[in-house]
């Protein structure tokens, strides 16, 4: 009886350190890839990440073809971005771009979020 009550204990006690060092996903669109996560390298390959709470800098590129004509298209892939916003427990959190702006959802609403172009971004956003 006490080894399944320290069992038990120890289950619970790892669901919620799982859910603490997990508290939010940012979904990637079609064309968009995450290359990390304040600072960290993250699969290229995943349709979403999973964030922690609080101050995040998630550096990402997007990708684009547009097909001009049958013979003419043009293929472009940005530059990194550094997205900057606070996670919040259980959010999800979608990017979305019209023309060249970025901007970042949750539950339909508008997040607060920097982007910023240069390496240094990383560097100033962790240290506040």
């Amino acid at each position: 009886m006490r080894n399944t009550i320290t069992t038990l204990t120890t289950l619970a006690s790892a669901l919620v350190l799982s859910a603490a060092a997990n508290a939010g996903q940012l979904e990637l669109p079609e064309g968009f890839y995450a290359t990390a996560v304040n600072g960290q390298a993250v699969s290229t390959h995943a349709d979403s990440i999973q964030l922690g709470a609080g101050k995040q800098v998630v550096t990402v590129r997007y990708e684009e073809n547009n097909i001009i004509s049958r013979e003419l298209n043009e293929y472009k892939v940005s530059a990194p971005m550094h997205l900057v916003f606070n996670a919040s427990t259980g959010a999800t959190y979608q990017i979305e771009k019209s023309g060249d702006t970025i901007a970042l959802t949750s539950r339909n609403q508008s997040v607060p979020v920097e982007v910023h172009s240069d390496t240094q971004a990383i560097n100033k956003a962790l240290s506040l």
